[in-house]
């Protein structure tokens, strides 16, 4: 009986001590996580919205929740260039969470932009994968090898290493504004909220599949039709129909 009273003051201070740590853990870092969350959402706004000028605009009303904002983008003239919001759906393994971009007009998406996902790694997890075009050339001198003259100087000499030039809002860097998209997420540019159909074979109509995550893919789907219900629901103006 001694021996079990000390096992279970030795597991109660074990289970204490472990749980200060994780609180404390957590504490110490939900700042930060919480400002990587809001950099990775502001990166995310000027990809689904190209040309959006300086900070997009706020449309939700007040004590709305971080996830149902919408955001409203202008351009350099103050023209409206469409409309955004985050949307989410339950995947094969994880919320996958999305930022979507559409029109003014309310019609199609301009581009979409995963936040986060944790479904299967090789399969799932293609919908972020950037096909990559690098050659062993391009990645130690830092261009794409190109045919060369050999009577020529010029193709001799290397490109310097340059520093990319950063934006001050919210991190962003210029090199972030116009880096290359996954091929899954590219096709959703364009397409219209009838077209978020997924198809098993390639079909420039509707939304191609993942090899081997149909379930993924239709998490994205409706993740997508998710951000845009959130943003007709707030910015698009209700129709009235008046019966006499």
């Amino acid at each position: 009986m001694q021996k079990k009273a000390q096992y279970t003051v030795i597991l109660t201070v074990v289970s204490l001590l472990a749980s200060i740590g994780v609180s404390s853990t957590f504490l110490l870092t939900k700042n930060t996580i919480q400002k990587k969350e809001l950099a990775a959402r502001t990166d995310a706004l000027y990809m689904v919205l190209p040309g959006l000028e300086n900070l997009p605009v706020e449309i939700t009303p007040p004590n709305v929740s971080e996830q149902n904002r919408v955001f409203k983008g202008l351009n350099k003239a103050g023209q409206i260039i469409g409309y955004a919001a985050c949307g989410e759906a339950q995947g094969y393994s994880s919320k996958v969470k999305v930022m979507v971009g559409i029109d003014s007009n309310f019609e199609k998406i301009l581009g979409i932009n995963i936040l986060a996902q944790s479904e299967t790694p090789g399969l799932g997890t293609k919908m972020a994968e950037v096909e990559s075009a690098s050659t062993l050339w391009s990645v130690i001198y830092g261009r794409e090898l190109k045919t060369i003259n050999w009577d020529s100087d010029e193709s001799w000499q290397l490109s310097p290493f340059r520093e990319p030039a950063r934006i001050k809002k919210f991190g962003l860097s210029k090199k972030n504004k116009s880096k290359s998209q996954p091929w899954f997420q590219e096709q959703f540019k364009r397409k219209t909220y009838n077209q978020l159909v997924v198809s098993k074979i390639k079909d420039a109509e509707k939304i191609t599949a993942i090899t081997g995550a149909t379930i993924s893919t239709k998490a994205v789907i409706n993740a997508v039709q998710n951000a845009i219900d959130k943003i007709k629901g707030i910015a698009q103006s209700p129709v009235w129909e008046i019966n006499k």
